[in-house]
C-alpha cells in the first residue's frame, strides 16, 4: 500500500479518534483507517473523509472491545464498552 497523506485537519483528526481508544488497538485502527482509505483515489478524497471513515473505524473497534478499567479495583476485572444508539 503506497503511503498516504493527510492534511493537518485529518492528522488531528486521526489523533482525537485514536486517542479515545486502548493503546493497544491504535495500530490496528489507523491500518483500518488505511485499509479503507485506499479503496478512493488520492483525488477523491474529499473534506470530511477521513473523519468519516475514521469514525467508523472507531465505533467499529469500540463496539464490544475490552478496556481495562481501574485495574487496580477490588474486583480486578475488566469492563466493556458498548456503543449504543439511541
Amino acid at each position: 500500500m503506497p503511503p498516504l497523506s493527510f492534511t493537518d485537519e485529518e492528522l488531528d483528526s486521526l489523533t482525537e479518534l485514536a486517542s479515545a481508544l486502548p493503546p493497544s488497538s491504535r495500530d490496528g485502527f489507523l491500518q483500518m483507517v488505511a485499509g479503507k482509505l485506499s479503496a478512493y483515489p488520492a483525488d477523491a478524497r474529499g473534506p470530511g473523509l477521513v473523519h468519516r471513515i475514521a469514525a467508523e473505524a472507531q465505533r467499529d473497534l469500540l463496539k464490544g472491545a475490552p478496556i481495562a478499567v481501574g485495574s487496580g479495583g477490588k474486583c480486578g476485572r475488566s469492563h466493556f464498552v458498548r456503543s449504543e444508539r439511541r
